[in-house]
This record gives C-alpha cells, structure tokens and sequence, in this order.
C-alpha cells in the first residue's frame, strides 16, 4: 500500500541561505540575526530528522499493510486465521495512525521554520 510522501516535497523545499548580515545593521540586530540563524539551522536538522523517521515509518506501515493483506486471503480458514487477520489489521491502523500524525508534525514544523527564514531574510539578509 503507497502513502504519498508529500512532506518530503514540501521539505525539499526548505532551505535556508544565510546571507552575511549588512553592515547597515546595528550590533544588536546583528546578534538577533545570528541567533534567530542558529535557531533555524536547530529547527532544519529537527525536520530532517523527523523526515528520516517518517520515511523509515512509512516502510514499516507498508510492510505491515502487505501482511494484513496476506493475512486477509486466509482468513476464511478458520478462527485463528480470522484472529490473526484481526490483529494483522490492528496493528496495521495503529501504525498508519502513528504516520499520519508524524505526517502533520512535520508538515506543521516545515511551515513553522519557513515563516521562521521568511522573518530572518526580511530582518536579517539587507542587501
């Protein structure tokens, strides 16, 4: 079963280019710029480790998803093969949950960070 990886689109999208502060900013701002810059390069290293969880989860709901699959062609068989379907089925909705909600995270984290780099470029990268 194939869950589209829309956050990885929307990551790919997020970079951040930290251009040398002006000389027309005051020391003060200057050190907001470099301190919102380290707060962001924190926020992009947290998204793309969220990311890399998410694409590992989503082997694992595949995965899962194919053994309900093939546990559901045997589930006329008898009880135990209906248990397990059941369980198989469980255990697939738990971890597609699991996805879903990381999904949401992340996109919220993404859309976070790139209103964060929004701000920093207006404030922070004068030309």
């Amino acid at each position: 079963m194939k869950i589209q990886a829309s956050a990885i689109a929307a990551f790919a999208a997020l970079t951040i280019a930290f251009a040398p502060a002006s000389v027309a900013l005051t020391a003060s701002q200057t050190k907001a710029c470099n301190t919102l810059g380290s707060q962001l390069q924190k926020q992009q290293a947290k998204a793309q480790k969220l990311a890399a969880e998410r694409l590992d989860l989503l082997d694992v709901v595949e995965a899962a998803g194919d053994d309900w699959e093939n546990a559901e062609t045997l589930r006329n068989f008898g009880d135990a093969e209906a248990k397990a379907a059941d369980a198989y089925k469980a255990t697939y909705e738990g971890l597609k949950s699991d996805l879903l909600l990381k999904e949401r995270t992340l996109q919220e984290l993404i859309s976070s960070v790139n209103s964060e780099v929004s701000v920093y470029n207006q404030k922070c990268a004068k030309k």
